[in-house]
């Protein structure tokens, strides 16, 4: 009897369950959105009446789409979110709305104070952090200072990890060594919360769950209420999983040192696994734990990535949503078609995509999203050319900076919303001048969610067996040289736009 796994992504803007087998051939989808709230400039906090509803849901209109008996689940995990700060109180519930990785509270005001009380680059040794704002470490700082009643009631700092493990019944807290390394506040080489960093930011480490280092552990089985709510039947097994950049490393297959993977969804990032925790001179890399593979990733990201092209698409495109509602056509797919109509360099417009500040191979919070370079003849599909390409300069740029601190990398497996589109697909290519390769499932989150579940029953043998069973590339997007000159001319552009409000504008 073939038996079957979930993944769920707790994602930033939405839900998806995804239904697979043990080939990682998916079965059926779900997907539920659901909002984030901006109280302040800067501020980013999301609801769980608004999340969990969403992961049970998701989870059990996947299972009645997928058409396959609840009894044949063999086991779930969950994908979520990392960088989120969930504070609980001694009744295990949730003090305030969860503090979102996007949210940039505390600021250079915060990293100012910890750099006057430990030099970078003994943080950046133990923590492999290079101390920008999408770590909790400096929202902890603005919590402590700023709500100083929520803090007196905290008995334990969660993630988003250990925080649906706990409500789906785990008996304890716990969270995966990716996860915890996100906070910034973890040794990652040792494999433990660092007592200098908690002891300088005066935190004491009974706040703090469990960290695992190895997969294939049952955290829970589902009881009767959530397995009722979720479409499955008690006593369904939940692995140990961990958070989503780590769940698209390993739906990816990136299971050994020298693979690469390219994120490209709400959040960007390019990751390459290293057996050794290098550390970049440069200290512009994040250095982490690649959960239950042995190795690390050595990697830098993008706060907004394709949110920015979202971001376009919300503000700037009711013609294109209001076409495709008559055509039956996706809307993104309109405006691709307007931005293929346009040369590659966008007709001289230049698109600076740093919406919630520059956190990649530039780190600066004050730093915004910019058009420059348009004139009266200036088109709306170059704008929205110059939107892709500035994107993709952002990544282009965190590929550069692993370069030039030696680490090798070849072709790139590319993931996420950016990966559904051959138009992106081969602007990357295009830019890294390197090969792109796309995968048979887009939705890698949560098949790596559902390797890791797999792992936890037995399902596979190891993380190795489990990539070389469920992860298929399906196509490679070669470059085209006849476009490097061009490309590299509006990257010179979009760095000299960047150097010359550095210091000034930003």
């Amino acid at each position: 009897m073939t038996q079957y796994l979930i993944g769920i992504d707790a994602g930033t803007t939405g839900c998806k369950a995804c239904v697979f087998d043990t080939q990682g051939n998916m079965l059926a989808r779900d997907y539920r959105a659901y909002p984030s709230y901006y109280p302040h400039p800067g501020y980013v906090e999301q609801s769980p009446d608004d999340m969990v509803p969403a992961v049970f849901d998701t989870c059990r209109a996947a299972v009645e789409k997928s058409g396959i008996r609840p009894q044949d689940v063999a086991g779930l995990s969950m994908s979520t979110q990392g960088s989120v700060i969930a504070m609980m109180d001694k009744h295990d519930e949730l003090i305030r709305p969860f503090v979102s990785w996007q949210d940039i509270r505390g600021g250079r005001e915060a990293i100012a104070w910890i750099l006057d009380r430990i030099p970078r680059s003994e943080f950046y040794r133990i923590t492999g952090d290079p101390l920008g704002l999408l770590f909790s470490v400096t929202k902890y700082l603005w919590l402590k200072q700023n709500e100083p009643e929520n803090w007196a009631r905290t008995v334990k700092l969660l993630d988003q990890q250990d925080y649906f493990l706990r409500l789906l019944g785990a008996d304890g807290y716990f969270t995966d060594s990716a996860t915890a390394s996100r906070t910034g506040m973890m040794d990652i080489d040792e494999g433990v919360w660092s007592d200098r960093l908690h002891d300088l930011l005066g935190m004491p480490l009974d706040l703090r769950p469990e960290i695992l280092s190895e997969p294939g552990r049952v955290m829970t089985r589902l009881g009767s209420d959530v397995a009722e709510r979720m479409g499955l039947v008690a006593g369904t097994p939940v692995g140990m999983s961990t958070f989503d950049q780590n769940c698209n490393t390993f739906g990816s297959g990136a299971v050994e040192s020298g693979a690469a993977v390219m994120v490209m969804g709400t959040f960007g990032s390019c990751f390459i696994v290293s057996d050794e925790s290098i550390r970049d001179p440069d200290m512009t890399l994040v250095v982490k734990p690649n959960f239950g593979m042995g190795n690390y990733t050595i990697e830098a990201f993008s706060n907004t990535c394709a949110s920015a092209y979202r971001w376009y698409h919300d503000v700037f495109g009711d013609s294109e949503q209001a076409a495709a509602a008559v055509s039956g056509r996706n809307s993104y797919d309109v405006i691709n078609d307007q931005i293929a109509s346009v040369a590659p360099g966008a007709d001289g417009v230049t698109f600076l995509p740093y919406l919630q500040g520059a956190s990649g191979a530039k780190i600066n919070d004050r730093a915004r999203g910019m058009f420059l370079g348009m004139r009266l003849g200036t088109t709306k599909p170059a704008m929205a050319r110059a939107v892709m390409e500035g994107v993709s300069f952002e990544m282009y740029d965190i590929v550069r900076a692993e370069l030039a601190a030696g680490i090798q990398l070849d072709g790139i497996r590319l993931t996420g919303g950016a990966a559904n589109s051959p138009l992106w697909c081969q602007m990357m290519a295009d830019i890294t001048q390197r090969p792109i390769s796309v995968l048979k499932s887009s939705e890698t989150g949560c098949l790596g969610a559902a390797m890791y579940a797999g792992l936890a029953v037995g399902a596979y043998a190891s993380p190795h067996d489990a990539a070389a069973q469920a992860v298929q590339l399906t196509r490679t997007f070669t470059p085209d040289p006849t476009r490097f000159d061009v490309y590299q001319a509006a990257h010179r552009r979009f760095d000299e736009a960047y150097e010359a409000l550095d210091g000034k504008i930003f």
